[in-house]
């Protein structure tokens, strides 16, 4: 069943999920009404199953139609940007869609239309239409445009039955995201599946819809290449941002977005890779979905769609923004997290997160020196005689993950120490007023010397720290460089532990507590939540949103201010000799066998760790029923132990 049949189906079944029970009550009346005249103490418990029956519906219903579509982004003033509201209107009174009732710009690398509904779809309150600020930078004028008329073309389709059964399906779907637990969740997600299941193909016949609008308002040309540049600006906005937003980060300055965005997409080495990119995941299908068609099919439905031919406007789609010169500095600026200090250029950022960056692994390289209980000075020239005398790999020890396999420690600490010269090499040059880093857009920064040459610190250092043999022809290739050998930096603080997840609760023998895991240890903070508290949570949703939020706070918190807790205890990552997790029908426990001498760094005072054989020590966290989790406790609890974790399979025993 395809086409408006299966859309009628589906929303004939979406008005009976509300008049179903509607009618099941009225039924329960009317039966209580008839039994009144023959038997009142029966009417009367009748007519109380009724009402009963009625409120459990109610609530039922109030809390799933509670969720809401919140605005995102920046909303556009129509008078201050009149350009793109003319061209929404224009190809909405066209494609004889209706009008977004909101344009907004968002920093996601996409765009949408995203309506607040009623009635789980069938009623529609406002429409979003929000188009992400990279769409901006990457995208002409006509490109824009056809991927605008896909947007407000998925509002119009071929039939009105299908734009309502899509549109309840995206209702439906994000109702059972926002429910947080209980009973009313597992029921209405049990309808959803059913729901879904029949709306399937809605989404797929209303792209194509949205296609051909698409085509008819910009070109078969301007079209296909939106959707292909869509997909690499996908893929490309996840680099950039790991590569270059996180400089602005790193310093704490407001970087040029779009124009960065702009020239990382247009870059020489960047334009052909993602291309390829782009090009071997239209031809695999990888972004087809169960609402989104792949691209290979979407692509040849265009080249079928007959249009007449359109001039493409070849302009940057930022070009439709007033005074783009004003104007998107300050979308960048409402867009971007509070805290940032003024606005720099990417040269001048670069610089500052790459001098930022060496000094950072420098200091850590002094305190992995300071650590080690090593005698060797934490400069330059201290540094290499020991490396010379074979103790390297003693010297980066403290700052290798305890987890790692044994058979890969000893290429870990070449990599590592290699790092942490190197930087501190360049760390040295820079103080010195020697070298810079350069902005490349096609790579990481390059380290320039005073005299312009390129400096490759890894191919400098490598060599030396895998052969240490090779060490006194390093020293003069320092030497020669004008490298301040006596350079070094302050050991660095530890470093705030990152979290991954929380498990709340989990049982040990002193009690109750959250688990709290980091990539540097867990932390255990006493329980606050009862049991009868914890039941309630497990089946209302209200209590289960407490819950939920009582969390985010706690994750939301700095580590640090957690282990100052009363009650807290702490397991660091290098007191851990071995960890088991076993799994059953009853939950898991995690045994960890910990070192607890002089030198342990964990905090465990008043929690029930047994003393084991061989100086070890155990302590045992066992699951609860009615845990609930928070984040990614079990890949961070993974990354932390690596292979000191020894996971056995689940086994289940007959009763």
């Amino acid at each position: 069943m395809r086409g408006p049949w299966r859309a009628a189906l589906a929303l004939a079944l979406h008005i009976g999920f509300f008049l179903a029970p509607i009618a099941l009550v009225l039924g329960l009346l009317a039966i209580s009404a008839f039994t009144f005249r023959y038997d009142q103490s029966s009417g009367v418990k009748a007519a109380l199953a009724a009402v009963a029956v009625g409120a459990l519906f109610a609530i039922g219903l109030r809390a799933v139609l509670r969720s809401r579509v919140r605005p995102r982004g920046v909303r556009l003033d129509r008078s201050e940007q009149p350009q793109i509201w003319r061209m929404a209107e224009s190809i909405s009174a066209e494609a004889a869609a209706p009008l977004p009732d909101e344009i907004r710009i968002t920093s996601d690398p996409t765009a949408n239309i995203r309506e607040d509904t009623a009635l789980l779809g069938l009623r529609t309150r406002t429409r979003y239409l929000e188009l992400g600020l990279p769409l901006l930078a990457a995208l002409n004028v006509s490109e824009l445009r056809a991927v605008v008329a896909h947007e407000l073309g998925r509002l119009t389709g071929r039939n009105k039955l299908t734009v309502t059964a899509y549109r309840a399906s995206a209702s439906v779907e994000r109702t059972v995201d926002w429910l947080t637990g209980g009973p009313v969740k597992w029921l209405f997600t049990g309808y959803a599946r059913l729901f879904t299941a029949i709306a399937a193909t809605t989404g797929h016949d209303l792209e194509l819809a949205a296609d051909a609008i698409a085509v008819r308002e910009a070109g078969t040309r301007a079209a296909a290449t939106a959707l292909r540049k869509r997909i690499a600006i996908e893929l490309g906005w996840q680099e950039y941002a790991d590569e270059y937003l996180s400089m602005a980060k790193a310093v704490g300055h407001t970087p040029d977005v779009l124009l960065g965005f702009r020239n990382f997409m247009e870059h020489p080495t960047r334009k052909p890779e993602l291309a390829e990119r782009v090009k071997k995941a239209i031809a695999e299908g990888e972004d087809g979905s169960r609402t989104h068609l792949p691209a290979r099919r979407r692509i040849e439905a265009m080249k079928r769609t007959k249009v007449t031919g359109r001039d493409v406007d070849d302009r940057p789609a930022f070009a439709l923004l007033r005074n783009p010169r004003k104007s998107v500095p300050d979308l960048e600026d409402r867009l971007m997290v509070d805290g940032l200090k003024r606005r720099l250029g990417w040269p001048e950022l670069a610089r500052l997160a790459g001098a930022a960056h060496v000094a950072e692994r420098a200091a850590l390289l002094s305190s992995a020196t300071a650590q080690s209980g090593l005698p060797v000075e934490p400069t330059i020239a201290g540094i290499l005689p020991a490396i010379h005398r074979g103790q390297g790999h003693d010297l980066v020890n403290p700052v290798l993950n305890p987890g790692l396999c044994p058979e890969r420690i000893d290429e870990a600490a070449v990599d590592t120490l290699t790092e942490l010269l190197g930087c501190a090499v360049v760390d040295a040059l820079i103080c010195a007023r020697r070298a810079h880093h350069e902005l490349d857009w096609g790579g990481p920064s390059t380290v320039r010397l005073a005299n312009g040459q390129p400096l490759d610190p890894d191919r400098l250092v490598r060599p030396a720290v895998a052969d240490p043999r090779l060490i006194p022809g390093l020293h003069r290739a320092l030497v020669d460089l004008g490298v301040p050998m006596t350079h070094a930096r302050r050991p660095a603080a530890e470093p705030e532990p990152a979290l991954a997840g929380i498990v709340s609760p989990v049982q040990c023998p002193g009690g109750n507590y959250d688990l709290l895991v980091t990539d540097r240890g867990l932390v255990l903070l006493p329980s606050s939540a009862s049991t009868t508290k914890r039941l309630l949570a497990g089946t209302l949703a209200r209590f289960r949103k407490a819950e939920q939020e009582q969390l985010a706070e706690l994750a939301a918190t700095p580590i640090g201010e957690l282990r100052e807790r009363p009650g807290a205890q702490w397991v660091d990552s290098r007191d851990v000799a071995r960890a088991r997790l076993d799994q059953d029908r009853a939950g898991w426990s995690l045994s960890l066998e910990l070192y607890l001498d002089e030198y342990a760094v964990s905090e465990l005072d008043d929690i029930g760790v047994r003393d084991g054989e061989d100086g070890v020590s155990e302590l045992v966290l066992r699951s609860t029923a009615d845990g609930v989790e928070h984040g990614d406790p079990y890949r961070g609890l993974g990354e932390l132990m690596g292979a000191r974790m020894n996971l056995d399979e689940p086994v289940y025993t007959n009763e």
